[in-house]
């Protein structure tokens, strides 16, 4: 089968890399120069289940709120006249419950795990080097109250498999040496030792060429898309300004 996937991140070509491995006819279409140009280029590197609590929760609309005036705040919230926005914010604000919370992040700690083995499956598979570096991550804790409440939330992932430990300062920065002239400032930390960190443009550039070499996957590179090519109710193939490639399927990343 041929198949057009629309986008070089990480998501487009490690999509590539399964269709090719399938031994599907794939065609890979991105309006940048090089693979990972956008969100896969400025990735923020964890590889971290641990870490994989819904921003949904019932702590959200006050930091929401602050954030109207205070830049400092984690999540921010910029009003337009957009009736998309509203939209969207009602239905983030119906999810900020306790029992929504804890049942969006015991789906999304699922879905991290799955990720991260399916990471070190293509990473096994190909040999491809991604800076990745293991050991654990550490999430560090400053006063007493969100620490005991770290702690207290990492029952929700622990349910679903992930290993999770609450540390004091002084395991903390026997953990990580680099933390002890500090360590005076945190009350504690909670400690995943499954969790890692990578550089994703670097997977992603690194796998692309795998998936061009030794896979045959074709990478268009500065191809703008323009719309669809049609037959009936079928998508016959993608419009580019350099005409048309035809497809039996297509992959939207």
């Amino acid at each position: 089968m041929r198949v057009v996937v629309l986008g070089a991140g990480v998501i487009g070509v490690t999509t590539a890399y399964e269709l090719a491995k399938d031994g599907h006819e794939v065609t890979v279409l991105e309006r940048h120069a090089e693979p990972a140009a956008e969100t896969s280029f400025a990735n923020a590197g964890l590889i971290a289940p641990g870490h994989s609590y819904t921003w949904s929760s019932p702590r959200a609309p006050g930091i929401l709120w602050r954030s109207l005036f205070d830049d400092s705040q984690a999540l921010r919230f910029k009003p337009s006249l957009d009736p998309r926005l509203w939209s969207w914010t009602l239905k983030f604000l119906r999810n900020c419950t306790a029992e929504r919370a804890r049942i969006n992040t015991k789906r999304k700690v699922r879905l991290c795990i799955y990720s991260q083995a399916e990471l070190k499956r293509i990473a096994g598979e190909t040999g491809v080097a991604f800076h990745g570096l293991e050991g654990g991550l550490l999430y560090l804790y400053r006063s007493p109250q969100s620490f005991e409440r770290g702690a207290r939330n990492t029952k929700i992932l622990a349910e679903e498999g992930l290993e999770l430990k609450p540390v004091d300062r002084d395991e903390m920065a026997r953990i990580d040496p680099a933390l002890e002239p500090v360590k005076g400032e945190f009350a504690g930390a909670v400690f995943c030792p499954s969790d890692a960190s990578g550089d994703a443009r670097v997977f992603t550039q690194n796998l692309a060429r795998h998936c061009a070499e030794r896979q045959g996957v074709d990478f268009r590179f500065n191809c703008e898309i323009e719309g669809f090519a049609t037959q009936g109710d079928r998508v016959t193939g993608v419009v580019t300004k350099d005409g048309v490639v035809a497809a039996d399927a297509g992959v939207d990343s």
